[in-house]
């Protein structure tokens, strides 16, 4: 359950997009391994301004994943619900510049056109949604779901993942799939 929610209550058709399991880990792996390091630098060497300051620094970098990871997000025909371990973040579609994609990779390539998952550009501020690309099928219930949103935001054939691509939900317990593929 959720610390923080402004969720509003919501009845229509939805569809959810999953952040990569690895993604997701190695975040919250990476923010202990922090706190961890700085706790025992504190220990060892004792209390001072530079071991403080990195034992602060570590516990504002797994707040940050907390509170600021999507390892899911619903959308819908109003908004978006961003889900992070310790809030759920609702954003309205009219606050929304464009949806774009995340970039894969260090160097920007000719080839690296499609980037990873969807982010929210707001006011020149990017909300990452999800870090993986949907699956085409996915991508075309999103539009369904959207509607006259979907091409006011930006969700046009161009960004269309290739056919074959696996689904977010595909790691994902049952009641996170769709009706048609669960398992009962």
């Amino acid at each position: 359950m959720p610390i923080i929610s402004d969720v509003p209550a919501y009845e229509g058709r939805s569809i959810m997009l999953h952040s990569t399991w690895t993604g997701i880990l190695m975040s919250y792996f990476g923010a202990a391994i922090f706190v961890g390091f700085s706790l025992v630098l504190v220990w060892d060497v004792g209390a001072n301004l530079i071991t403080i300051g990195l034992l602060a620094v570590s516990l504002i970098f797994t707040f940050i994943a907390l509170f600021d990871l999507p390892f899911a997000a619903e959308f819908r025909a109003d908004g978006v619900v961003r889900r992070t371990a310790l809030r759920h973040q609702f954003i309205e579609w009219d606050r929304v510049n464009r949806l774009r994609r995340l970039r894969v990779g260090v160097i920007k390539t000719k080839n690296s056109g499609r980037g990873g998952g969807l982010i929210a550009d707001i006011k020149g501020r990017k909300y990452v949604l999800v870090d993986t690309m949907e699956s085409a099928i996915e991508f075309d219930e999103l539009r369904r779901v959207l509607g006259e949103w979907a091409g006011a935001l930006g969700l046009g054939d161009d960004q269309r993942p290739p056919d074959g691509r696996s689904p977010t939900w595909l790691y994902r317990q049952d009641r996170w799939k769709p009706e048609s593929a669960r398992s009962r």
